[in-house]
C-alpha cells in the first residue's frame, strides 16, 4: 500500500509543495515517512469521515471524489466551510488539535461523491511529527496554509452574494458541477432558492 500512496503523491509534488510553501524535497520527505501509515479507503456518497461530538482519529489523502467540511449552527443550519478534492489532505485542523485532548470534534466530514485515497491515523502522524524535524517542517507549512485558507473564507463572508459565488468559481474550478446546487448555497450562506436566482441571473448574463 506504501507504493500506492507514494505514487499517488508525487502527481501532486509541485502543486502541493507549492500550496504549503514547502520545497519538493521536504514534500517526498514527508510522503516517504507518512508511507508506512496508511491505509487504503472507500467511502459512498453521504457516508462521513468524520463526525461532530467525536474526537477525529483519522487524516485521509483523496485519491478521487469529493469531501466537505462543515459544522451546525445552534439554530440547526448547515455551514459549508470548504471542500477537499483529488490530491487533497482532509481533516479540520482545529478538530485535529482538539483529538490531542481527546476533545470532541466540532465539525463533520462527509463525501459527497464516492471517494477513494489513503487514511492514517492521527495519533501515529502526530508521533512520528513530535520526532522528526522536518516532518514537522511539513506541518508547519500545512497548518499555515490552513489559517490562510480560514482567513480568505471570512473575507468571503463579508462579500456580496454574487461575489462568493464568483470567489467559489475561482477557488474550486469544475467543482461546481460535481456536487449539488443546496451544497453549493450552504458554502455560499445562501439559501438554495436564493442560489437558484442567482443562477438565473448568471444565466442571463452569459
Amino acid at each position: 500500500m506504501s507504493n500506492a500512496f507514494l505514487e499517488h503523491r508525487a502527481k501532486y509534488r509541485e502543486v502541493v509543495s507549492r500550496r504549503y510553501g514547502v520545497t519538493p524535497e521536504l514534500y517526498d520527505e514527508a510522503s516517504r515517512l507518512l508511507a508506512p501509515l496508511t491505509s487504503a479507503f472507500s467511502l459512498r456518497k453521504g457516508e462521513y469521515l468524520q463526525r461532530i461530538g467525536t474526537p477525529a482519529q483519522y487524516v485521509h489523502w483523496l485519491h478521487s471524489g469529493v469531501a466537505r467540511t462543515g459544522f451546525i449552527t445552534e439554530a440547526g443550519n448547515e455551514v459549508t466551510l470548504h471542500f477537499q478534492t483529488d490530491g487533497d489532505a482532509v481533516g479540520a485542523h482545529d478538530d485535529l488539535l482538539r483529538a490531542r485532548e481527546a476533545e470532541p470534534a466540532l465539525n463533520f466530514v462527509v463525501a459527497e461523491t464516492a471517494i477513494h485515497g489513503f487514511r492514517l491515523d492521527w495519533m501515529e502522524v502526530l508521533n512520528l511529527y513530535r520526532g522528526n524535524t522536518n516532518l514537522r517542517d511539513y506541518y508547519l507549512g500545512a497548518a499555515q496554509r490552513s489559517i490562510m485558507d480560514q482567513s480568505r473564507r471570512l473575507y468571503l463572508n463579508a462579500s456580496p452574494a454574487q461575489g462568493r459565488l464568483i470567489a467559489f468559481r475561482r477557488e474550486y474550478p469544475g467543482l461546481e458541477q460535481r456536487i449539488s446546487q443546496k451544497v453549493v448555497a450552504s458554502f455560499l450562506g445562501i439559501t438554495p432558492q436564493y442560489m437558484s436566482q442567482l443562477l438565473r441571473q448568471d444565466g442571463s448574463k452569459a
